[in-house]
């Protein structure tokens, strides 16, 4: 959804898709509630240093390969043709070596700081998703009361910007407690309160957005300014998030039922996925950089081609060397920890 919503824009495609082009920040709020069930699941089979290991793994085997492939675009790329990366959101050149180095920390966004690495938008959930794999980390595996206390220090250290999408993110832990809650107990809620979760949270969200439309004056990749605004907008964010948190214990509810109409996709659906966290992190430099070889305007058909057949190509090609690698890289890094122990 975030690639459709770049890539459906004027400058990039003359526009087609336009549709998308506003779900982006919405995709991301669904991906925030996915990671705090899937994060919180993985710490309950996890001690403290293999949490911190498998979380370093599934940042870096993808943020390394995908940074030094955007740096290589976006130097390359503006020379082409300039115009491409002048109308690029907050782009102000290629990556430097301190602006690398920001990204790899996860510092773009603490705080005041705005920045991001070139051309690369959709770096900052990266910058927020790190601070929180921190803070939960300490309030999972640090004893009372300094998990507390080193949660919100590191909320402290992240910023207003970060924290305050954090109760978000949270929202997927509650619901990964739930649903292993009822699986230790054999509880639940009935096949029409399921249904009610699964549908009632989207026509009443539908109808609230019809009602009252949320005109955005600020998102979390801009820079933060203290004020009403930037919590009035946050309201939307987490309208998303418990339509979503409900949807995801609705389904739950109705495994059973859904499973077998489902079934079949389960093994394409996992492979795909395989991929998905590289097509995010690389398809908005790649995008620009395909705009700025092709001969033809955006709203060319074989621009259009080539902006949406050609990365998730692309993307699958560089996925079997990170995210599908993840356990390779796993083992390294467990290795570079193993030879920095002190003796």
């Amino acid at each position: 959804m975030v690639f459709l919503s770049h890539a459906g824009t004027q400058r990039i495609s003359g526009g087609l898709l336009y549709q998308f082009t506003t779900f982006g920040e919405a995709a991301v709020d669904v991906f925030f509630v996915l990671s705090g069930i899937l994060i919180a699941q993985a710490a309950t089979y996890q001690d403290a240093g293999g949490y911190a290991i498998a979380r370093a793994a599934r940042l870096y085997s993808v943020v390394l390969p995908c940074l030094a492939l955007g740096w290589l675009m976006d130097v390359t790329g503006p020379a082409l043709d300039p115009m491409v990366y002048a109308a690029a959101p907050f782009f102000t050149g290629s990556a430097g070596a301190m602006q690398l180095a920001s990204s790899l920390l996860f510092l773009d966004h603490n705080w005041f700081r705005h920045a991001q690495p070139g051309s690369n938008l959709p770096y900052w959930s990266l910058c927020f998703e790190a601070w929180y794999y921190l803070a939960f980390g300490l309030l999972v595996f640090a004893k009372p009361p300094w998990n507390w206390l080193g949660a919100m220090m590191a909320m402290l250290a992240a910023g207003p910007k970060i924290a305050l999408l954090f109760p978000l993110w949270l929202l997927g832990v509650a619901c990964q407690r739930r649903i292993a809650h009822w699986a230790s107990t054999g509880g639940g809620v009935s096949r029409t309160t399921a249904w009610a979760l699964l549908l009632g949270p989207v026509a009443a969200w539908g109808a609230l957005h019809a009602w009252d439309p949320v005109v955005r004056g600020c998102y979390p990749f801009m820079q933060f300014e203290p004020g009403l605004e930037c919590l009035v907008a946050a309201r939307s964010d987490y309208a998303i998030g418990l339509v979503v948190a409900a949807q995801i214990l609705g389904v739950h509810a109705l495994a059973p039922t859904l499973w077998r109409w489902l079934r079949p996709l389960a093994r394409p659906a996992s492979w795909l996925a395989g991929a998905s966290f590289t097509l995010y992190l690389l398809h908005d430099p790649l995008l620009h950089f395909i705009v700025a070889t092709a001969p033809w305007p955006p709203s060319h058909w074989a621009t259009r081609a080539l902006v949406f057949l050609l990365p998730p190509l692309v993307v699958l090609a560089v996925a079997e060397g990170t995210e599908r690698r993840r356990r390779a890289w796993r083992h390294a890094l467990l290795s570079i920890a193993r030879l920095l122990r002190p003796a």
